[in-house]
């Protein structure tokens, strides 16, 4: 008789018949077979994690908007999540799915909460954890500040140019108010 066998993610799980229990190879010997599938799969699951968690790389999320002071998350990239697909309606020829941005699964603290949370983020917006790192952030810092405060000024500038009052288009008003008006 056949035995039976069955994958689950990549490893092949054989059910031997005369111990009653199902075995992976790929597992830790003394660790790699169990009675029960779905405790073998979790063996298989437990396996993943703890190489992911030995994997772990620790970098800052980076966070900035349009006139806003850079800001730095510590967090740590904890999974490769894979490259995001979007979907391009005006691709030639009809549209299809492109490949876009690589994405991981980032643990960090955000928005003033003391709890971390796990969020899936693109890696381009994710800075290492190295003194160049730090100092190229440190400039784009120096950058942002002179940015606003330019922006500060020219916003006052702008407020300060002359405008037009109704003095100055006392003609043009006088030509509407006597418009349709019997002379």
């Amino acid at each position: 008789m056949a035995g039976i066998e069955t994958t689950y993610r990549g490893h092949t799980i054989s059910y031997g018949e005369n111990s009653d229990e199902w075995y992976c190879a790929d597992l830790d010997h003394g660790g790699n077979s169990h009675v029960s599938l779905a405790k073998l799969k979790a063996k298989i699951d437990k396996m993943y994690l703890d190489l992911r968690r030995k994997a772990a790389v620790k970098a800052f999320e980076i966070s900035s908007g349009p006139y806003e002071r850079p800001s730095l998350n510590e967090a740590t990239v904890i999974e490769y999540v894979g490259q995001a697909k979007t979907y391009n309606s005006r691709a030639p020829g009809g549209g299809r799915y492109e490949l876009g941005a690589h994405k991981v699964a980032v643990i960090a603290t955000r928005h003033g909460n003391d709890r971390a949370s796990r969020a899936e983020k693109e890696i381009q917006t994710l800075m290492p954890a190295t003194p160049e790192a730090h100092a190229a952030f440190a400039e784009a810092i120096r950058l942002a500040e002179i940015a606003r405060a330019a922006k500060t000024e020219a916003d006052a500038a702008l407020k300060a140019v002359p405008r037009l009052s109704l003095d100055d288009i006392a003609e043009l008003v006088r030509i509407k108010e006597t418009e349709g008006s019997p002379q």
